[in-house]
């Protein structure tokens, strides 16, 4: 489909992605009379509503007509397949191809859906015989709409982060609460209550939704097998889901004695990837991560030292800084292969070897095995994370290299 929207040359700007040139993102204010009313919702995860208070106020800010509704509201951003705005008739036209899911609205449906019915209604107020009729409703309302071209890769990504505001009123529900008790008492109450972000507007440093996904990849009753622990990396809101089912069909509770080690695991494996990357392989050579294109574009982002602040390493003397940010893409598949050392006894699941010795011993094929994989897809740790060949190889490695010092275990005591 086609649409073609009138915007004039001077409320319009066309902007290349900083890491990425393929990508090209247009902002632009258009007027909400000129909005396109059958642009569809499908990459949007949330069902658009116009009913409840946050839309009420939508609309009321709209129908005021003063001119600054393109200021109170944050817009609406899509995805398109392409588009081109033609700067001698002011028409800006955008490709969404029909059916395809990764095409439209992937943030501001509710925004979209206020505008169609507040632009609706005060054209049912205008009498049919009245000469007002083709005048525009709401002439001084605009809408910031941002335009990404070419985000089919990182569609998961984006829509999760853009939704991720009203994401977090989902998991902050009261009745949800008492779901998270168990884990924030197996990490600690003491620690989590100072460290767990479980509101939305609490100023603890670590989302719960980033401790359920971590949890998650290395749940061996969710992800039996080799099956690829992707969806604990591209979907937050079906982790959750999965965690809080009243029959914990997947067993989360019985890792409950272990939820410290695999928090404990999943920062020490960020902590020392580099140093894993850099060590010497079995010819003695030695890898260079600051070169790497993965470490060039995370120094380039914002925010990224963040993620090098590790928390769960040391919860009595405090969070650690490391000097090297690690994508989820590079960490969840990594940690997700852990979950063949965890063993299911009968009220709980155990280790079969202390595994951030395991990690100190052949993590450096892990992360070169890991990085290798990155090369084939570009660089792009997003691309990682969805790349079920990586999980797989990743799950066996860990396997493979369990049961060979098993082996060699038994072997040693056979001796004697």
């Amino acid at each position: 489909m086609q649409f073609k929207i009138p915007v004039s040359a001077e409320h319009i700007r066309t902007i290349k992605d900083p890491n990425n040139q393929k990508i090209r993102i247009v902002h632009t204010f258009v007027n909400v009379n000129d909005l396109p009313h059958t642009i569809p919702i499908d990459p949007d995860p949330r069902a658009p509503k116009i009913s409840g208070a946050v839309p009420q106020r939508i609309l009321t800010s709209l129908l005021s007509n003063d001119g600054k509704f393109h200021l109170k509201n944050r817009g609406i951003t899509i995805s398109a397949k392409h588009f081109e705005f033609d700067n001698k008739q002011n028409i800006l036209t955008l490709l969404i191809p029909e059916g395809e899911e990764q095409f439209g609205i992937l943030d501001g449906a509710h925004t979209y859906e206020c505008i169609k019915e507040g632009v609706r209604k005060e054209r049912d107020r205008i009498p049919s015989n009245s000469d007002e009729e083709d005048q525009r409703v709401l002439p001084l309302q605009f809408v910031h709409l941002e335009i990404l071209e070419r985000i089919e890769n990182d569609l998961a990504d984006i829509a999760e982060a853009r939704n991720f505001s009203v994401a977090l009123k989902t998991w902050t529900l009261a009745n949800y609460r008492d779901k998270f008790d168990w884990l924030l008492e197996a990490l600690g109450r003491d620690f989590s209550q100072k460290t767990i972000r479980v509101s939305e507007n609490d100023p603890e440093p670590v989302g719960i939704l980033d401790v359920i996904q971590v949890i998650c990849a290395i749940n061996p009753c969710l992800f039996a097998e080799e099956k690829p622990a992707i969806d604990a990396y591209k979907n937050a809101g079906k982790m959750l889901q999965f965690f809080i089912l009243e029959d914990d069909r997947y067993k989360f509770r019985k890792l409950a004695p272990v939820c410290r080690d695999i928090m404990r695991l999943y920062d020490h494996i960020r902590l020392n990837f580099k140093v894993q990357y850099n060590a010497p392989d079995e010819s003695g050579k030695r890898g260079k991560f600051g070169r790497t294109k993965e470490s060039q574009n995370a120094k380039d982002r914002r925010n990224s030292r963040s993620k090098a602040t590790y928390y769960f390493l040391d919860p009595l003397s405090g969070p650690i800084k490391g000097d090297e940010p690690i994508d989820k893409g590079f960490s969840i598949p990594l940690i997700s292969g852990f979950r063949v050392l965890l063993e299911e006894r009968e009220k709980e699941f155990v280790w079969l070897t202390d595994p951030i010795q395991f990690f100190d011993k052949f993590g450096s094929k892990l992360v070169r095995g890991l990085m290798s994989a990155s090369d084939a897809n570009d660089g792009n740790p997003h691309n990682v994370g969805r790349d079920p060949q990586v999980y797989q190889q990743l799950t066996s490695e860990v396997r493979r290299w369990y049961l060979e010092s098993q082996f060699k275990k038994q072997g040693s005591d056979l001796l004697f």
